[in-house]
C-alpha cells in the first residue's frame, strides 16, 4: 500500500511538471500588415506587450504593405531578425505550421472585401487562408477597415454613403461569421491572451463621427524664407510632400510614419527629411 502512496505520489508530481512546462510554452503568432494605417499605432503597442510576455512573433507584409509602411521600423522595434514579404517567403508551412493564432495587424478594406469572399491572390491571403482552414485562431484589428472608424473620419473619409458603408460593415460581420475575433488595435493583446478587450467587440455603429477639424497639414518653421518647413502629422503621404516642394528640408515628428510614395516623392524632388 505504501508503494502504491509514493507511486500516486510521483505519477501526480510528473503530471504537474508536465502541466506547468506547457503552459510556460511560450506562444507562437504570425501578425500580418496590409497597407493600411489606421490604427497601426495602437496594433504596435499590442504586439511589444505581447512580446513582453514571451510572445514568439513572425511578421508578415503585404506589398502594399511594404510600400506604404515602414518595414525597416517595424523590425527594429519588433527586434525581429527578418520582415517577410511575397519576395522572400520560401515556405508558407514553414510560418503557419507552428503557430499558435495569426494576428492581424492592420487589416485595410481591400483585404476584409477579399477575406469575405474568399478570394487568396496573394502570399498575404493565402496564408490566413491556411489558417482557417487549419483552424488556427485569427485575431484582427478592424480600424482601418471599418468605415465608421474615429480616425477615419478625422481624416475626411468618414463621408461615404449610408449603402457603401452598408456594404463595408457587411464584410466585417462576415469575418466575424467565419470565426474571426475583431477588435481595436489597443484591445489585441487583451484579446490574443485571453482577457477581456476595454472596448467593445462590436465595433458597428450606425452613424459615421463628425470629422474633426483639421489642421494645416504644412506649417513653416519661421515666418522668414528659410528653406524649411513641419508636417505635423502621424502618416505622412506623398500628397503632403507635394504640397511641400517648395522647401529645401521638410521635418516631420519621430514617430510618424512615412509612406514609400512619400520617401520617392521626397528623392525625385531634392527634399531633405528630418524627424523631430
Amino acid at each position: 500500500m505504501l508503494e502504491n502512496g509514493l507511486l500516486d505520489v510521483l505519477i501526480q508530481k510528473i503530471v504537474d511538471e508536465v502541466v506547468r512546462r506547457i503552459k510556460n510554452q511560450p506562444k507562437k503568432a504570425v501578425v500580418f500588415f496590409t497597407g493600411a494605417t489606421i490604427g497601426f499605432k495602437d496594433s504596435m503597442d499590442s504586439l511589444l506587450k505581447l512580446q513582453k510576455d514571451g510572445w514568439q512573433l513572425k511578421v508578415v507584409l503585404s506589398d502594399d504593405g511594404m510600400k506604404v509602411l515602414d518595414p525597416v521600423a517595424i523590425q527594429k522595434e519588433l527586434n525581429l531578425d527578418v520582415i517577410y514579404h511575397s519576395g522572400n517567403i520560401k515556405s508558407q508551412k514553414e510560418l503557419y505550421g507552428s503557430a499558435d493564432m495569426f494576428v492581424i495587424a492592420t487589416m485595410s478594406v481591400n483585404t476584409a472585401a477579399k477575406l469575405a469572399v474568399g478570394i487568396t491572390d496573394t502570399v498575404l491571403l493565402s496564408l490566413i487562408n491556411h489558417g482557417f482552414m487549419a483552424g488556427t485562431p485569427v485575431v484582427a484589428a478592424v480600424n482601418a477597415c471599418n468605415p465608421d472608424d474615429p480616425q477615419r473620419a478625422s481624416l475626411g473619409m468618414g463621408k461615404s454613403s449610408p449603402k457603401y458603408r452598408e456594404m463595408l460593415n457587411n464584410n466585417i460581420e462576415t469575418l466575424r461569421d467565419f470565426g474571426m475575433k475583431l477588435v481595436c488595435g489597443k484591445d489585441l493583446y487583451a484579446t490574443c491572451v485571453g482577457g477581456t478587450p476595454t472596448e467593445t467587440n462590436d465595433l458597428i455603429v450606425t452613424k459615421t463621427a463628425a470629422p474633426a477639424k483639421s489642421e494645416a497639414v504644412v506649417n513653416q518653421v519661421s515666418a522668414h524664407n528659410t528653406g524649411e518647413c513641419l508636417i505635423d502629422k502621424n502618416v505622412i503621404s506623398r500628397v503632403d510632400i507635394l504640397k511641400a516642394r517648395g522647401s529645401n528640408v521638410i521635418k516631420i515628428p519621430s514617430a510618424s510614419i512615412l509612406t514609400g510614395y512619400a520617401a520617392e516623392a521626397a528623392k525625385e524632388f531634392g527634399l531633405q527629411i528630418i524627424r523631430v
